[in-house]
């Protein structure tokens, strides 16, 4: 059996996409797939029990049938973390050991998922990523999210963090401006560093996009009205705080957005209509004209309401942006659209060791 564990160099940098585009890849080449994440974060009710949020995504997604509670065995709780800081702790490294042992019967392939940071994340549970990997005799694949040069730091770090084991890397998120110079000179310095880079992929700004369901429950706003559209997805918003003719200018320049006015602010609701809008976003609790709900239907616009003002509204969208969860099937497709394009998935393969 061959066990990959992926890694990150910091939160949010695509550990579990990654476990979700290989595992379908390897399973549409006739693999026997398993998963398994041995520590978790994100809670959520699932199959009857507390379980990771990913975990639960990607088992349903791969067709998993092991119990959701031995695909992930330890989660990071206010519980959990009594019992290290108290000295009641059981030994984790055992409860994974024997849910490995478990998930793994059978499988050609196990994706080991990472959480949060290769180079601190589990501390304090004990559970650093040097351990598992020795522990469950895995090699590794790190995935870098790229920002600026300091990432590079962040980079090296993950790899001395899980030693020998490390495959190589790929780098993820790399915006427009920064793309050529991480091909090419970037890249290859980590090759130096003996760290193979499988890919590079650019910032996507579906993949970044929420939909406007999670954009009105960001915001604490109720939606008035298209409801079937709040599952189109928002790859920008714009601010309406100008005149009705610099609106329309502005919002012409902006696609697939969401656009965050003052609820009495007619005149902008009406620009933003004009243009290409997902969603308007009402602050301070004021309704709008009924002009503008009619306007809005026939746009199949949704309209929502919040009670923040205008400046928490963005605020609360810019801390969530690009750190949510890919779950729509849109943000799949074009996930695997990317990876296909960028990676060098044959030179993954060899050093894995699947025969192709």
């Amino acid at each position: 059996m061959i066990a990959l564990y992926v890694s990150s160099s910091e939160p949010y940098a695509g550990k579990s996409v990654a476990c979700l585009v290989l595992g379908r890849r390897y399973q549409e080449m006739g693999r026997k797939v398993g998963y398994f994440k041995p520590l978790g974060m994100l809670s959520t009710r699932a199959g009857g029990v507390t379980t990771d949020e990913d975990v639960a995504f990607i088992a349903q997604m791969l067709g998993l049938r092991e119990p959701l509670g031995t695909i992930c065995p330890v989660l990071i709780s206010p519980e959990s973390l009594h019992q290290v800081f108290t000295g009641h702790a059981p030994d984790f490294l055992e409860v994974i050991d024997r849910a490995f042992a478990t998930v793994s019967q059978d499988k050609d392939l196990m994706l080991v998922g990472g959480l949060g940071s290769a180079c601190c994340t589990g501390l304090t549970m004990g559970l650093e990523a040097r351990h598992i990997v020795e522990r469950l005799g895995t090699r590794s694949l790190i995935i870098g999210q790229y920002h600026d040069e300091t990432s590079v730091d962040l980079i090296l770090s993950s790899k001395l963090a899980i030693g020998d084991s490390v495959l190589g890397l790929v780098i993820n998120g790399v915006s427009p401006k920064h793309i050529e110079r991480v091909k090419a000179e970037v890249a290859p310095f980590l090759e130096s560093q003996g760290l193979p880079v499988f890919g590079v992929i650019p910032r996507d700004q579906v993949l970044r996009s929420m939909t406007v369901r999670e954009v009105a429950a960001t915001v604490g706003a109720t939606i008035l009205c298209c409801e079937p559209a709040a599952d189109e997805l928002v790859e920008h918003y714009s601010v309406g705080a100008m005149s009705e003719a610099g609106a329309l200018r502005y919002f012409r320049r902006t696609p697939n957005k969401a656009v965050i006015t003052g609820g009495d602010r007619s005149d902008i609701q009406l620009a933003a209509l004009e243009t290409s809008t997902r969603c308007i976003i009402l602050t301070g609790d004021l309704y709008p004209d009924p002009r503008i709900i009619t306007r809005a239907q026939e746009q199949s616009v949704p309209l929502l309401l919040t009670r923040e003002d205008t400046l928490t509204a963005v605020e609360r969208i810019e801390k969530v942006l690009g750190k949510l969860r890919v779950r729509e099937p849109k943000k799949i497709q074009r996930l695997v659209e990317l990876v296909e394009q960028n990676v060098d998935l044959t030179r993954l393969d060899v050093a894995l060791g699947v025969d192709t």
